[in-house]
């Protein structure tokens, strides 16, 4: 069983880890999400603070069965390759809208849209 969790500042993934019994492999997602997570946590205000700090976390995404391979690493993480050109632009519009939900997770399917 290969455990997936995706680490989340609030609601933007930056890393993917992939754990068996045996071994474990950590990937870090395109710079594009870093810059995302940098931009909105000056706009909100929690740069530089212990709100920036409590907000990133894992998530367990899913479990799959197999074995951990290459292949199954490259299929995953091209999952993330659709990154919405406007995701900064957007999460700044929820949070001017006072919209915004800042789980991990929460806007996923703006990533995996095709």
């Amino acid at each position: 069983m290969i455990k997936i969790r995706i680490m989340y500042w609030k609601e933007i993934p930056v890393q993917i880890e992939f754990s068996t019994d045996e071994k474990r492999k950590s990937i870090k997602l395109d710079e594009k999400f870093q810059v995302a997570v940098d931009s909105v946590s000056m706009k909100d205000g929690s740069f530089g603070s212990d709100d920036y700090l409590d907000g990133w976390q894992w998530q367990l995404k899913e479990e799959v069965d197999g074995e951990l391979t290459k292949v199954l690493i490259e299929q995953y993480l091209k999952k993330y390759d659709n990154y919405p050109k406007d995701l900064i632009r957007r999460i700044l519009g929820l949070i001017q809208d006072k919209n915004r939900t800042e789980l991990p997770g929460s806007i996923d399917e703006w990533i995996f849209k095709t």
